[in-house]
């Protein structure tokens, strides 16, 4: 028998794979939300949130899909595919490679666990900047999930339209995702995460999980080598069903990988139902499938079915009129609040007055910018109500300078 690791780096590729996967979705615009429009862009087509078939399906598609894995593969998803899991990994092994081998800061843990060899500040220098550089890339992909391949590109190089907003969102994105890695890492999988929730509520034994050959245990008598290795620090001699394991198939590398020496195989493998000799796997498959919820099925592909209906059903947009429309509210909105930038100032708790007085002068600037919007009879009343109440509070309002409306562009 080979002394290699038959899963770990299958393992690995599988979950680069899969993070590359979900960069690529809404760099290809296969999927995305658009919050200023308030729809989905999927398959380039754009799905408003009003859709209610589409929503429906997608409502039914995520409540079963999940389920129907645990009763099937099991926790494959979090051992082979799960990002969270990924990072965790990821930094758990950085933080041990500079901080030495039992270190450990994660927030669930014993405490601050330094080699006091490695307790030096270039080390933890390294450590956090690493962080910080994962934090800042995986912020960018988790905006390209509602902002435009061009619009991160043009917040990257600070031409975007609305730079200081998309700013904050971004920097907050990176101090989310920055805490996660650094000291959050597996918490957020023990008790926050849904899918594992369901995965505890709807595990089956007859999904895919790790089984011990427990007629060969004299073979690890005082061995507790794959206990070491597991990710989750759970036994793998004695996995309960609703233990953290994740089937992420190390302890089984491990075991293998120690009785290599004697040219036996291990005692750990994956199986599917329970482990009987001469069981073929086209059985042990017909056998989960036997136990398999059909509703839980039927609910999936109706959810299936429903939004591929909402998205064939659903009307098309002029997209480059939307677009235009899009940058023109944003125009709209730069030039009105830097008009009435002074008067904004001015608003306070012991100024009321001047806080209508801004709100009056937005109104009547975007009303000068764009006349004939469909807001523009709203935009007047603004302006009488808010000019009411300033006056009424003994303050004048001042409007903004005539300036010619903006042009569409053909």
């Amino acid at each position: 028998m080979m002394n290699t690791p038959r899963y770990h780096w299958k393992r690995k590729a599988t979950q680069l794979v899969t993070l590359l996967l979900l960069c690529l979705i809404p760099a290809l615009g296969l999927f995305r939300i658009d919050l200023a429009s308030a729809s989905f862009l999927t398959l380039g087509r754009q799905v408003w949130w009003s859709n209610f078939p589409f929503l429906i399906g997608l409502a039914l598609v995520a409540a079963t899909a999940p389920i129907i894995t645990y009763m099937t593969i099991g926790a494959v998803w979090c051992g082979w595919a799960c990002p969270q899991n990924l990072l965790s990994e990821w930094a758990n092994g950085l933080t041990r490679k500079l901080l030495g081998k039992r270190a450990d800061v994660r927030v669930d843990g014993e405490g601050m666990i330094v080699a006091a060899s490695r307790n030096k500040v270039i080390n933890w220098l390294i450590l956090g900047t690493s962080f910080l550089a994962a934090s800042m890339m995986l912020a960018l992909v988790a905006f390209m999930f509602f902002y435009t391949p061009g619009d991160v590109w043009a917040f990257l190089t600070a031409g975007a339209n609305r730079q200081t907003n998309m700013l904050v969102m971004y920097l907050f994105a990176v101090f989310l995702i920055f805490i996660d890695i650094a000291s959050i890492r597996y918490f957020l999988c023990d008790y926050a995460c849904l899918y594992r929730v369901g995965q505890r509520l709807f595990k089956s034994r007859d999904a895919l999980h790790v089984t011990y050959d427990a007629s060969r245990s004299s073979d690890c008598t005082k061995c507790n080598y794959c206990a070491t290795s597991c990710i989750t620090g759970i036994q793998p001699t004695d996995i309960k069903i609703y233990d953290a394991c994740i089937d992420c198939g190390e302890c089984i590398d491990a075991c293998d990988r120690l009785h290599a020496k004697s040219a036996t195989r291990g005692l750990l493998k994956f199986e599917i139902g329970e482990s009987e000799s001469g069981t073929t796997w086209r059985r042990k498959l017909g056998k989960v499938f036997s136990g398999f919820n059909w509703l839980v099925g039927a609910l999936f592909l109706l959810g299936c079915a429903m939004m591929a209906w909402g998205i064939v059903t659903q009307k098309s947009v002029d997209q480059k009129k939307l677009l235009l429309e899009q940058q023109k509210i944003q125009r709209v909105a730069h030039i009105c609040n830097s008009q009435c930038a002074p008067l904004q100032l001015t608003c306070n708790g012991k100024n009321i007055a001047g806080c209508y007085r801004a709100a009056a002068c937005k109104c009547a600037c975007s009303l000068q910018q764009d006349p004939l919007n469909v807001l523009a009879d709203s935009w007047r009343q603004c302006v009488q109500s808010n000019t009411a109440h300033a006056q009424a509070l003994g303050s004048n309002v001042t409007l903004p300078s005539s300036k010619p409306p903006i042009e569409e562009q053909p």
